[in-house]
Formats: structure tokens, sequence, C-alpha cells
């Protein structure tokens, strides 16, 4: 644009030239124009932040994802719970063991007021059996500066329960803020690594054709071709650990997170081969790779400096369907058993923990289904605008 001589334009050509926008600007209003996209990509980002913060999530309301409380089961969303006796003792030994000398003065103040009718090594114990709000009361009335950091921990025994409470008295809103973290984790990373498998692969196919596109697409073909869930749940019954390659990255612990990400990986590339391979065909015809040629440049210069740059539209769009197929996937194989192992939690997992108990407590799996079906939708819906607007042909200028 610098080095049009402006002199020699009309006055409408100059005026063209003003209203003139980068590309980049008409990409993006043309995805804004895509209400469902955007949409889509708020509820992405909105999960997307539960799982990075889903730590302090937890510091902020005082919650444990594995904090089991049996005398609480199936408790009903928006409903307060108090900790068992055994949690109260354990909390109530800690605070004593850290405080001796403010624990003594609590106790001494308790006999001689008569509040408790035991010895005095026991008056703690025996006011920490009561009802929460009446030991508060009992402690209160004792006028000490010592009970101030005692009633902090009787009001930790008090829990409210957003989503209510699992088959172990767990929590079921933290549960699904890491099970957040773990599916959405799970669909992103397969997502990105079969489309840079899938890039690899289908743009060296793409180039240089002849018996190296077909011994690649063949492999290809014969992997699309095999039913996927019965050979992931083939795969799922791999003991990974006992496989020496891959023992020393896959311990007991994240066994099944990694089992889930390398076999959705091994079964996720082939459709982003197939693109990227179609595009390469197209593109390696082009007068600019030709002059790349004349000019010396090698192979790997060409496919990464001019052929990628070229399919980074249609992988954008692969890698954001490819998220939603992927915790669909993920969410399967975990309702099965298959998948991702309890204690950790996801939202396959937490499905199958609740298919017994839909009548007597249905919340536990419509909402862990509501979250599936929300991110899936999402991702397509994105995947739908990225389309559109990443298309030359649908670019409104």
């Amino acid at each position: 644009m610098n080095n049009v001589d402006v002199t020699l334009l009309t006055d409408k050509d100059r005026a063209d030239l003003e209203k003139a926008v980068p590309m980049w600007k008409m990409v993006l209003k043309q995805f804004l124009d895509h209400k469902l996209a955007v949409a889509g990509a708020v509820v992405i980002a909105m999960f997307l932040l539960i799982s990075i913060f889903a730590n302090q999530i937890q510091q902020i309301t005082g919650l444990d994802p594995d904090a089991q409380n049996v005398a609480n089961r199936y408790v009903a969303p928006f409903t307060a719970t108090q900790a068992g006796q055994d949690v109260r003792e354990t909390e109530i030994e800690r605070f004593i063991n850290a405080n001796p000398e403010a624990a003594d003065k609590i106790q001494k103040a308790l006999v001689e007021k008569g509040l408790v009718s035991v010895p005095e090594i026991d008056a703690i114990y025996d006011v920490g059996a009561k009802e929460i709000p009446e030991a508060k009361d009992i402690f209160k009335s004792l006028n000490i500066p010592e009970t101030k950091e005692l009633l902090k921990v009787f009001d930790g025994f008090k829990t409210f329960h957003l989503f209510g409470t699992d088959e172990l008295g767990r929590d079921v809103f933290i549960r699904l803020v890491y099970g957040t973290r773990v599916s959405m984790g799970v669909g992103v990373l397969v997502a990105i690594a079969s489309a840079l498998v899938g890039l690899l692969i289908g743009s060296i196919a793409g180039y240089y054709g002849g018996w190296i596109d077909t011994a690649l697409m063949r492999i290809t073909d014969a992997l699309l071709s095999l039913p996927t869930i019965p050979v992931l749940i083939v795969m799922a019954a791999i003991d990974f650990t006992k496989i020496p390659v891959l023992n020393a990255i896959v311990s007991t612990q994240n066994e099944s997170i990694f089992k889930m990400i390398i076999i959705l990986c091994l079964f996720s590339w082939m459709t982003v081969a197939r693109l990227v391979r179609g595009s390469i065909l197209s593109i390696r015809e082009r007068e600019f790779i030709l002059a790349a040629r004349t000019l010396g440049a090698t192979d790997s210069t060409i496919i990464v400096r001019h052929m990628f740059p070229n399919v980074i539209a249609p992988m954008l769009v692969s890698i954001t369907l490819g998220v939603g197929e992927s915790i669909l996937f993920e969410a399967a194989l975990s309702f099965l058993g298959l998948g991702i192992m309890p204690p950790t939690p996801s939202w396959g997992n937490m499905l199958n923990n609740a298919t017994e108990l839909i009548y007597q407590a249905p919340f536990l799996a419509i909402l862990p289904g509501i979250l599936i079906i929300m991110v899936t939708i999402s991702f397509n819906f994105l995947g739908d605008g990225l389309q559109d607007a990443l298309d030359p042909k649908s670019v409104r200028r």
C-alpha cells in the first residue's frame, strides 16, 4: 500500500484505500457476527479459568474433593451439613497440639464454670461433641481471648454444599471443579497432540507424494476403518506400567490420565492428517512454492515456512472440533469404568458413579451430564465460527 502513487488514484480509489482494513479485523468481525460461536467461546473461556484456578477455588471455599462424610450422603443441593464426630475430634486434637497453653486455659475455664462434667483434659472434646451452634455458644460464654482461634476451628465444621454431596458424602461442586480440570485438560492435550501428529504426517504425505503418500495414507485409512469405541475399550484394558518405554512416565497415581491421553492421541490424528494432506496437495503446485524451490529452499523450509501457515485455518477448526470429541470419548470410557479412575474426579466417572443412584439422587447424574453437553456444543459452535471467519470465500469485505 505504501508503494502506491496516491496522485494517480481517483477520488473513489482514495476513498476505498482509506476504508481498507487489515485481514485480521475482517476475520474478527466475521467471527463476532457468529453469535453462537461467541457464546461458545465465552463458555469455553469460563471452563478454562475454572480448570486453571481449581486450587484457588478450593482454598476460597475450604472444600476438599476427597474429603468424605458418610453421615451426610446424598445431601440435596443448597444444603449445609456438619462435620462428623471423628473429624471434629481430629481437628480439636490438632488445635490442642498446636496451642497447648491456650487449650489449657480453655479447659480450666470450662471446668471452673461448671460447663462440663468430665476431667479437665477432656473438657474441649466434651463440648465439641455437642451440636456446633451450642458448642460455639459455650466457648463464647467463657469471655477469654484464647477461644478466638478455637471458634475458627468450629466454623470449619459447618459446610455449605452448593450442589449437594455424593455417595461418600463428598462435595459435588468441588469435584466438578476438579473434574473440569481433568476433562478439559485431557480434551485440549489430545486435540493439540493429534493435530501436531496429523500435521506432520499429512504434510509429508502431501508434499512428497508417491510411495510415501501411499504408505502413510493406507495406514491412516486402516486406522480410520477401525470401530473407535471397541478399540479404545481394548486399549484401555492394557496396563501401561508394564510397558518399558512408558513405565518411566506413567506411575500408578496418574496412570489412568496418561493412559487416556495416549490412547486418544493414537486414534485421533487421522482426520487431521487427511485434511492437511488435501491442503498441501493444492498448495504445492502454487507459484510461490515453485519460486521457493527455484531459489534453493530446502524441503523442510518450504514445508515449515511456506506450507504450514496456509493450513493453520483448517487446523484451528480441526483442533476445536477435536477437543469436544476427545471430551466425549473420555467421558464415555470413564462412564464404562475404563477411563479416569476414582478417586480422581472427571465428568465421566462421576456419571458412572451416579448410574445406580439416578432415582435416589438424580442431580449426581444431571450436573456432569449438563457440563459435558455444554462444553461439547460450545467447542462445536466455536469450530463453526472459526471455519466461517477464516474461509476467504466467506469474508465480507
